[in-house]
């Protein structure tokens, strides 16, 4: 009611203004009106070619996702070893350069080097969270997986955000890998995060909250945060059924969320085959449903449209504020 109120007192006073001005004046009102009608139609005409455009051409382009081509992507070497040169060569290094020198040891696998040099540095600066996340990581890549759990959990007893808050799926791989080393088939009967998509060839969500030390993260939650984990992990790993897992339900996760914004379903199914997901073949039956099923597709294209539709509505208010 209140924007009809509104119009309706704009109208008021322009009709009073019509009776009160000179002709001049009159003439100026009229422009700007007709200023004001002509950017609302180039709106509304904008709206209607990029819902054509996004109707023809949208859903052949949402495959294209740049998360995930930049999965795995190693540092040059070139670079690290020069980088790794200068650090060494710098005496009397601060946190700040210790810190990076254990960093850059990671990358080059040096992981014994790496851990005496974080060791090092919570010994001169206790109780900082980055240095506890960073030797967690080292622990894990030196086959520690214990000691690697301790320290990511006292990183993130130091900063509940650290890793944008993704560290809760660290400490998941570390306890799935310890229990792995109990029960070397334990990755084929459980889930790592807990979820559930059940085994049919379309994916659904059995479980959509997972709850970790009374944190509830949503789907969309788990999917940002497996995508931070990742964009890590990938680099050093090669063959994994853990993060394998990881990666198929990240795919699922899209699948049935319907993102098809930066849908990456298909490319993160294939790299799930690639480290080694124990089902092959449901990898297989997800990737033909979501390329053949029509059903999948025509929801696909209305929460395509829909998701569109909502920002093109949002950027023409933002655009009548600001004109009217």
């Amino acid at each position: 009611m209140a924007f009809l109120c509104r119009s309706f007192n704009a109208g008021l006073s322009l009709k009073n203004a019509k009776s009160t001005t000179t002709p001049s004046a009159q003439v100026v009102l009229k422009y700007a009106n007709m200023h004001k009608l002509i950017i609302i139609m180039k709106a509304l005409i904008l709206i209607f070619f990029l819902l054509v455009q996004f109707a023809f051409t949208g859903m052949a382009q949402a495959c294209i996702n740049s998360y995930t081509f930049e999965f795995g992507r190693k540092l040059d070497n070139s670079e690290l070893k020069a980088n790794l040169h200068k650090s060494r060569s710098i005496k009397n290094k601060s946190l700040a350069q210790l810190n990076d020198y254990g960093v850059l040891l990671i990358y080059d696998r040096q992981y014994k080097k790496a851990i005496e040099i974080f060791k090092s540095l919570e010994r001169q600066y206790p109780n900082l969270a980055k240095t506890a996340a960073n030797l967690g990581t080292a622990y894990e890549l030196n086959k520690q997986p214990e000691l690697a759990k301790y320290w990511i959990e006292q990183g993130m007893k130091r900063d509940p955000n650290i890793h944008e808050g993704s560290e809760w799926i660290h400490v998941k791989i570390l306890a799935a890998q310890l229990a792995r080393q109990q029960e070397p088939k334990w990755i084929q009967k459980h889930d790592v995060l807990g979820l559930d998509f059940g085994l049919k060839a379309a994916p659904h969500a059995e479980v959509r909250t997972v709850i970790f030390n009374e944190q509830h993260y949503n789907l969309d939650t788990v999917l940002k945060h497996s995508k931070t984990q990742m964009m890590q992990r990938l680099q050093f790993v090669n063959h994994d059924p853990i993060t394998a897992q990881i990666l198929f339900n990240m795919a699922n996760i899209e699948v049935v969320q319907y993102n098809v914004e930066d849908d990456a379903a298909d490319s993160l199914y294939d790299m799930a085959a690639r480290f080694g997901y124990h089902d092959p073949q449901l990898i297989e039956a997800r990737q033909h449903y979501i390329q053949h099923s029509k059903w999948y597709q025509f929801k696909s294209m209305f929460a395509f449209i829909g998701l569109h539709l909502k920002q093109m509505f949002e950027l023409l208010i933002a655009e009548l504020k600001q004109n009217f």
